[in-house]
């Protein structure tokens, strides 16, 4: 089973956006149908553990109406984080080791002590190693009445499939700008509106992102340097292009976003190019340039192979790699 969310009136106000499939869950949890397995996938910072923090606080709440209520002594201790039927698993190693999974496995039959269930929250579960995705599929193929798993990932294609078909998916994405302004706001006031928006279009709509991305400057980076590499891929010098580059080589944390954002850069320069209005991009002077340069065909070309650069970076390619084809892939595109 799959759920994709999108934005409607909301259930939890404690999550912005993403609220069609919330009303669902929250109408199963209400009923007592709570899923043996939740994956919750979407890019980071999204907010699969704040979801995922919700839903347990749902699953383990005394209140006979609406879950969550937020006032139970049930909920007070999951807020707080001392609910004894919650368990996080949320490590910082690059890999979740498969001993971890087996302690899981030994304590899975471990009755609640308070709630009518436990929930184990496992987060960053593509970190698993396949040892321990094989040690979590035993759990899952025979789980215990008692035991709800609630899993993060950011791309489900990331985990086996046997595991996947035990699960139901809830995919989460982006929100929208009038979501997002007001806790954006709040939340970054220094920030004025032009520049806040601009972030939030080049994150794709990820609050999370956004929020990061000022606080450690990644943003302010991406915003300077994704209308440069735009600019220096159409032109007949290629140095510029390839040492502009070489920037991103030293700055990872910047090179989602740069892709993001130079997408954004030519599907705006397709449209002005077929007379429409450029409505998406941070540059909106360097599209317009574009569309005067470069055919139709180059720049849906363009679009298209930054699209596919931006689909291998989600399934991990090598940092130096990403750039390299980047580098030739781009440049093909452009000058043919």
């Amino acid at each position: 089973m799959s759920i994709v969310m999108k934005s409607s009136e909301s259930v939890f106000p404690e999550f912005i956006g993403n609220q069609s499939a919330l009303q669902q869950l929250s109408e199963d949890i209400a009923a007592g149908r709570f899923p043996h397995a939740l994956l919750l996938e979407g890019p980071t910072g999204c907010g699969k553990r704040t979801l995922a923090r919700l839903l347990a606080k749902a699953a383990v709440c005394d209140s006979e109406g609406q879950r969550p209520c937020g006032v139970c002594a049930a909920c007070k201790k999951a807020e707080n984080g001392s609910h004894p039927d919650i368990t996080v698993i949320d490590e910082d190693a690059r890999t979740l080791s498969v001993d971890t999974v087996r302690d899981l496995r030994e304590s899975a039959f471990i009755l609640p002590n308070e709630a009518a269930v436990r929930v184990v929250i496992l987060c960053d579960a593509q970190k698993m190693s396949l040892g321990a995705q094989n040690a979590l599929l035993k759990i899952l193929e025979e789980p215990p009445r008692h035991l709800r798993f609630i899993l993060t990932c950011e791309n489900r294609a990331q985990l086996l499939a046997t595991i996947r078909s035990r699960v139901t998916v809830v995919t989460l994405s982006g929100v929208e700008w009038d979501e997002a302004r007001p806790l954006l706001h709040a939340r970054l006031p220094q920030v004025d509106e032009e520049t806040l928006e601009k972030a939030f279009a080049v994150s794709g709509g990820v609050i999370g992102q956004v929020l990061s991305g000022f606080e450690d400057d990644t943003l302010r980076r991406v915003l300077e340097l994704a209308p440069r590499l735009c600019t220096a891929l159409t032109a007949q010098n290629e140095w510029d292009f390839l040492a502009l580059t070489a920037q991103l080589d030293k700055d990872k944390p910047a090179v989602t976003g740069v892709l993001s954002a130079m997408q954004l850069v030519f599907r705006d320069a397709l449209t002005l190019r077929y007379g429409g209005c450029a409505t998406l991009s941070t540059a909106p002077d360097v599209a317009k340039t574009l569309s005067a340069r470069l055919s139709g065909a180059r720049l849906m070309a363009m679009a298209e192979a930054l699209e596919d650069l931006r689909q291998c970076q989600l399934r991990n390619m090598n940092q130096t790699l990403l750039l390299t084809r980047l580098c030739a892939v781009l440049r093909q595109a452009a000058v043919g």
